[in-house]
Order: C-alpha cells, then structure tokens, then sequence
C-alpha cells in the first residue's frame, strides 16, 4: 500500500456506493481467473460485482450464489466464470473494493484536516464512517458474517492500520496531540473500538442503532480528553 503522509495515496478519489465497485486492486484481483483488459470486459466485471453487492443487501450473504448473481446482473453463468473461478472469488473482488472505499474516505478526511478545523473530530470521524456502511449494507452483510479469505482478512488489518495512520495524523492537527508511539498505539485502539461498534450498530438497525453510534461518540470522547490531559503538544 502507497502511502501519501501516512495513509492511502487512494484518499484522492472518490468513494461510496456500489457504482465505484469496479476496482479490480488488492486482495480481488489476485484470485481473478482473468484480468479484464478492455472497456467491455471492465464494465462487464463492474456490472458482476453490482450484482453481487445487491444480493448481499437485500438478500444476505447464503443467497449469494454464481447463479443468483448472473440472474441479478442479466448475463450468463460463462461470463462469470470467465473472470472469476467461483463465487469465493467474487465475495473477494468485491469486499477488496469496500476496502477500497474505506482506504479512500480516511485519505480524504486526512487532507480536510490540513485546512478545516472540526468542533468535534469524534463526530465528523465516527459519522463519516457511519455513512460509509449506510451506503454499503452489502459491506455489512459481508463483514457481520465475517466471510473473508485468510487473504481478505490480511488485507482489513491492513486497512485498519491505514486508518489507525490517518487517524493519529488528524489527532495531532485537530487536537493538538503530540506525535509519537503513544498516540500510534491509542490510534489503533480507538479505530478497533470504532471498527467493533459501528458492526455491532449496522447489525443492529439497517441504518445504524443510532443509541449505539452515540454511545461509541461518547467513548470515544472520553478516549480522547484522557489522551489530551497525558499527550498535550507544546
């Protein structure tokens, strides 16, 4: 993973939906059966992948067959298997581009924090991320049921690493904390905590328990006024 001061050079584009799900990068594209090369194929491969990530919203990970998912994308079963060697596959092109989007909404908080100043960094940070399963329920879905390959699995630590990155770096700019391996450690703590919650919330409610998401702010503050009072910059 590129890294552009200490998270995903990924932070510049733009995410969310199931209309940025054609990326074949990271964990997906290795278990591809063959790399789609031209403009037909590419939208062929997004439009598989549409398919999949509708199943998983409405219908739940145990309907997400290679039959089902040809009959949501309106192509034939062959066309499947000409990019992916079975469903497994597919479940990892597409969980590797929610990932993608995660990597690229913490890039781009990363950047607003160079030049806004937040009221409240555990609100703008807990809602961005709240927003980003709103808008992917199929990433629920997939994640609640923890169906991910040894190789997916590795690929999310990663992720959670980059975002643990991002965060630390928006803690130093918004709350004035000092930089080092203290910090690093609470970053990482604080985005496991958060990564916990906002499954146990989504699980709860389709849109969120917005109890849970509260009380995940209100630790998190909590969290945060500790580190302050132990790590206040100069």
């Amino acid at each position: 993973m590129q890294q552009a001061e200490g998270v995903s050079a990924a932070g510049r584009a733009e995410g969310g939906g199931a209309g940025s799900l054609g990326g074949q990068g990271g964990a997906g594209s290795a278990r591809m059966r063959r790399e789609p090369r031209q403009q037909r194929s590419r939208a062929r491969v997004r439009q598989i992948l549409a398919a999949a990530d509708e199943i998983l919203s409405a219908e739940g990970f145990e309907a997400l067959t290679v039959r089902r998912i040809a009959q949501v994308a309106g192509v034939p079963v062959g066309s499947i298997y000409q990019f992916f060697p079975d469903k497994a596959a597919v479940v990892d092109a597409l969980a590797g581009a929610y990932i993608g989007q995660f990597d690229a909404a913490i890039g781009r908080l990363v950047a607003a924090s160079a030049v806004q100043r937040w009221a409240d960094p555990v609100g703008t940070l807990v809602e961005a991320f709240a927003g980003l399963y709103r808008a992917n329920p199929g990433y629920v879905a997939l994640w609640s049921g923890r169906h991910l390959s040894p190789e997916l699995a590795r690929a999310d630590e990663a992720n959670n690493a980059a975002i643990a990155q991002g965060v630390r770096l928006i803690l130093v700019r918004q709350a004035g904390l000092a930089d080092g391996a203290r910090l690093e450690l609470s970053s990482r703590v604080a985005v496991a905590v958060a990564d916990a919650l906002l499954q146990f919330a989504f699980r709860l409610a389709p849109r969120g328990d917005e109890e849970v998401l509260e009380e995940l702010k209100e630790l998190l503050r909590l969290y945060l006024e500790r580190l302050s009072a132990r790590l206040a910059g100069p």
